[in-house]
């Protein structure tokens, strides 16, 4: 477990009860406001309801991963599977029902690229030689690392990711 020591800075917590055992302690209305709060990006507010509701100064695991997991280290080729893991775990500690999503290039040249910047060719940067990406679907929004807390609605999302031989195939997976 962890605190929130100051605004956006996590720190180890001293052994308590696990986080199972809290989280059955939450109501399901605080609950969905917790799911609504990170489906919008706002994993800040999320801490926040969560502290308020369980009068203590932690931070689920899952909370503390998924909000590590939007780090701009994870913006290279590797992570992704790792992200979307916990990404997901992250929606599904509050009762959400996130999909894993496979993204692969139509051809045979299994690059993939990111445009960092909507509309920049110049700023893509390359996150796959293996022929596949993989992230994390909520309801009409992808997640990972590139798309930040936010999100961002698929068709957005396909724009911006890259492959030499046209637009990305996608499907929901069951495992990674």
């Amino acid at each position: 477990m962890v605190c929130l020591l100051a605004p956006g800075v996590l720190h180890a917590s001293p052994p308590g009860l696990p986080t199972t055992v809290l989280l059955a302690m939450v109501p399901d209305t605080v609950r969905i406001k917790m799911l609504a709060a990170l489906a919008r990006g706002d994993i800040a507010g999320a801490i926040s309801l969560w502290q308020l509701q369980t009068n203590r100064n932690t931070v689920p695991a899952a909370l503390q991963a998924m909000q590590s997991a939007y780090n701009a280290v994870n913006r290279t080729m590797g992570p992704c599977k790792q992200v979307a893991r916990d990404i997901s775990n992250g929606f599904k500690a509050f009762g959400g029902s996130p999909q894993y999503v496979r993204f692969k290039p139509p051809g045979k040249v299994p690059y993939l690229a990111w445009e960092m910047r909507a509309g920049d060719p110049k700023s893509t940067i390359q996150i796959s030689d293996m022929g596949t990406h993989y992230a994390v679907m909520m309801k009409d929004k992808v997640y990972d690392a590139f798309t930040g807390p936010e999100g961002m609605v698929l068709s957005e999302y396909l724009k911006r990711l890259v492959a030499h031989d046209g637009v990305p195939l996608w499907e929901v997976v069951s495992l990674l």
